[in-house]
């Protein structure tokens, strides 16, 4: 069987499996665009894990080892669709889960990119001296940013945003109607926190302005409370996201000042990871800026479908790769690539000749860069 349909079958029996899981097993419903999601993913999975088992190049091995491993999390993200209905049944269960799940997406993202650059910066280090970087860079990202969940697997619970908000939110159980902040602050007195823990009374100024903050969010028809006990995660979530790109900026920075040989595609792997962690920026700013529940699960979808033309082009752009390495030509430059980088210039792919000759005087860069004569 030829390698696209091996792929092809395993992917839609993976798919099938879960189709039938569905509908046997009570699960959460997922918006289409966050189901095309997991299904893309589930494919780069597949395919990631052939370039492992087919690279030549002992070294790049390494690099599709983590990017198969940041994949492999998709498994875990169709897992999360029955947390809480038929998988794990508790009050937190769902939380917990889809919050550890996230964090876990971002360390192996993290991984991936700076290892993938560190082989680049220092391609004559051995790989645990390259993973070694890595993990040490990554740890201490993780452990300033991330900590508080470690210390406490309900910690967004205990923000201060939270408690206050459970402050309010118990005054006017109460009621049948949500009184204007005017008249909340009249009747409650919100405290400040340290740690989660009270250290007192606002000041009236501050405790009225804290209730106009928290007054949208107390409409408990739409759980727009949600936004609020998610937002702390999101401005982590993007304070990594800017590490991520910062390290992919450096790549593209050195490419630009020394052109090493590089495996080929991966420069474009990279470009587009810049662009799915540029948007996620953009859409975890969006989230942190809603203030209704229902506008955010909105913003979501539109969200995971721009990630989803992007994760399509990383499709293809790991599939070329896959048919590059186990191809004639592709075998003998990976290889080369491994034993003699000093003797091999860059492969120059279909898109750097569609550059060069679209903007670029061609004859300069003609037999510059190492050619793929098939691809002319």
């Amino acid at each position: 069987m030829r390698l696209p349909f091996k792929i092809l079958t395993i992917w839609i029996g993976l798919l099938a499996s879960y189709v039938i899981s569905i509908s046997i097993f009570p699960s959460e419903p997922v918006p289409l665009s966050g189901r095309l999601n997991q299904i893309i993913q589930l494919l780069l999975l597949i395919i990631s894990l052939y370039i492992l088992l087919k690279e030549p190049n002992k070294k790049n091995k390494f690099i599709f080892l983590n990017f198969t491993i940041y994949f492999s999390l998709s498994l875990f993200s169709f897992v999360y669709d029955f947390i809480g209905f038929s998988l794990l049944i508790g009050k937190y269960s769902r939380h917990l889960y889809g919050q550890y799940l996230s964090i876990t997406y971002m360390l192996a993202l993290s991984i991936a990119v700076i290892y993938l650059v560190i082989d680049l910066l220092f391609r004559d280090f051995k790989v645990r001296y390259k993973y070694l970087s890595t993990l040490t860079i990554a740890s201490i990202a993780f452990g300033f940013y991330f900590h508080p969940f470690l210390e406490n697997p309900l910690y967004l619970y205990s923000t201060m945003d939270i408690k206050q908000w459970k402050m309010l939110d118990t005054h006017i159980s109460q009621l049948t109607t949500i009184p204007s902040s005017f008249e909340l602050a009249n009747n409650v007195t919100l405290q400040s926190y340290n740690n989660g823990n009270a250290i007192g009374d606002l000041y009236p100024e501050e405790n009225l302005k804290r209730i106009e903050e928290l007054t949208p969010y107390l409409d408990q028809k739409n759980d727009n409370y949600m936004v609020l006990l998610w937002k702390p995660l999101y401005k982590k979530i993007i304070n990594i996201d800017i590490l991520i790109i910062g390290f992919i900026l450096l790549f593209f920075g050195y490419q630009y000042k020394k052109d090493p040989p590089q495996g080929a595609y991966i420069d474009k792997i990279m470009f587009l990871i810049l662009i799915l962690q540029s948007m996620d920026i953009l859409h975890n700013w969006g989230y942190i800026k809603s203030v209704e529940w229902g506008s955010l699960a909105e913003l979501f979808a539109i969200g995971q479908y721009i990630t989803l033309i992007t994760e399509l082009a990383l499709v293809l752009f790991f599939s070329l790769r896959l048919r590059f390495v186990t191809s004639v030509q592709g075998e003998f430059y990976e290889t080369e690539l491994a034993t003699n980088p000093q003797q091999v210039s860059r492969w120059r792919d279909w898109i750097d000749n569609l550059v060069i000759a679209q903007f670029f005087n061609y004859k300069i860069f003609n037999g510059r860069l190492f050619q793929n004569s098939t691809e002319k």
